[in-house]
């Protein structure tokens, strides 16, 4: 039987936040309590988009995540629940390519 991406393999996810500062806190804490494996923090990024009616520009910082496809349920509500952002962006994808070893260690992360 083949494995099931969504159940057995791993995820890359997105979020953003306004600062650095609650971007590596939101990451850190996330990792040390093991929904996810690895957080990566880059930026600032310039984001354009459409909130109430107007377009904006900010600078933000995104974390991308990797992590257990099981624990994606967990980590979305865990993040939604710490974020300052009223809609936060959340945004996560099968990784249909991933080495063996690698896959294994994120697979092993709880």
């Amino acid at each position: 039987m083949a494995a099931n991406p969504t159940t057995d393999g791993v995820l890359v996810a997105w979020t953003t936040l306004p600062t650095r500062e609650e971007a590596d806190r939101l990451a850190a804490g996330a990792v040390a309590a093991r929904l996810a494996a690895c957080a990566q923090v880059e930026g600032p990024v310039r984001s354009h988009y459409v909130w109430e009616g107007q377009v904006q520009a900010e600078d933000e910082y995104r974390i991308t995540f990797k992590l257990s496809a099981t624990q994606e349920p967990i980590l979305r509500t865990w993040v939604h629940s710490r974020h300052p952002y009223a809609v936060p962006q959340w945004l996560a994808v099968p990784a249909t390519h991933v080495s063996p070893a690698y896959q294994a260690w994120i697979l092993g992360v709880r």
